[in-house]
C-alpha cells in the first residue's frame, strides 16, 4: 500500500474531523474517532498534530474559511442588478448565507462549540479573537464594497454597522438551530437588509 503523505493525510485528518464535529459534536470528536472516520491509523493523527487542541484549531479554521470564503460567493443564485440599492445588495447577501447555513447546519453548530470551547481552554483563547476579526474583517469589506457599488456612504462608522451584522447573524443562526423556523429567520434577514439600507445616504 502507498504511503500517504504527511501534508495529505493532514488534509484529510481535518476534513474526518469535520464530519466528525458536524454530526456528533465536539466533545464526541476524539482523535479515536477522528481516526475511524478517515480511515487513519490512530497513530497518524498523533504523528501529524502536536495535540488534540491544534487539530481543533484547524478545524475551526477550515470551517470558517469555507463558510466566509469564495463558496458564499458560488452560492448566490442571483446578482442584483446595476443600480440595486443596498438594501438590495445586503438582502442577496443575506440569502446568500443563509442557504450556507440551513445546507451545513452541523457546521454552524461547530462554530459556537468551538468558540466557547476556544474561551474556556487555556492558550486557546486567541483562536476565538481569531475567529471573530476573520468575520468582522471579510464583513466589513463587504459592506464597503456594498456601499461604494450602489453610491452610498454609511452614515455610522463602518465597524458599528459590522458589529451590528455580524451579532445579528450570530443571534438569528443560533436561534434557528434550536427552533428550525426558516420562515421567521429570513423575515427577519429581509427586515435587517432594510435598517442596513437606512443607515446610508448620497456622499
Amino acid at each position: 500500500m502507498a504511503r500517504v503523505q504527511a501534508k495529505v493525510r493532514r488534509e484529510q485528518l481535518i476534513d474526518a474531523a469535520v464530519r466528525v464535529a458536524a454530526r456528533d459534536g465536539v466533545a464526541s470528536t476524539t482523535t479515536r474517532a477522528i481516526a475511524t472516520e478517515a480511515g487513519a491509523s490512530l497513530a497518524s493523527v498523533h504523528y501529524c498534530f502536536e495535540s488534540k487542541q491544534e487539530l481543533l484549531q484547524e478545524v475551526l479554521i477550515s470551517i470558517i474559511n469555507e463558510l466566509t470564503g469564495e463558496t458564499l460567493a458560488a452560492d448566490r443564485s442571483t446578482e442584483p442588478p446595476a443600480g440595486a440599492s443596498v438594501a438590495e445588495m445586503v438582502r442577496a447577501d443575506l440569502g446568500a448565507l443563509w442557504a450556507v447555513v440551513e445546507r451545513e447546519p452541523g457546521k454552524q453548530q461547530v462554530t459556537y462549540e468551538l468558540t466557547h470551547y476556544a474561551l474556556r481552554t487555556e492558550g486557546l483563547e486567541g483562536l476565538a479573537q481569531w475567529q471573530y476579526q476573520v468575520y468582522y474583517a471579510r464583513s466589513a469589506e463587504r459592506l464597503r464594497q456594498i456601499a461604494a457599488r450602489a453610491g452610498m456612504e454609511w452614515t455610522v462608522p463602518l465597524p458599528t454597522v459590522t458589529r451590528m451584522l455580524m451579532n445579528m447573524i450570530d443571534g438569528l443562526v443560533l436561534g434557528w438551530l434550536v427552533d428550525r423556523d426558516s420562515e421567521l429567520a429570513r423575515g427577519a434577514l429581509e427586515a435587517f437588509a432594510d435598517t442596513l439600507g437606512n443607515l446610508t445616504r448620497r456622499p
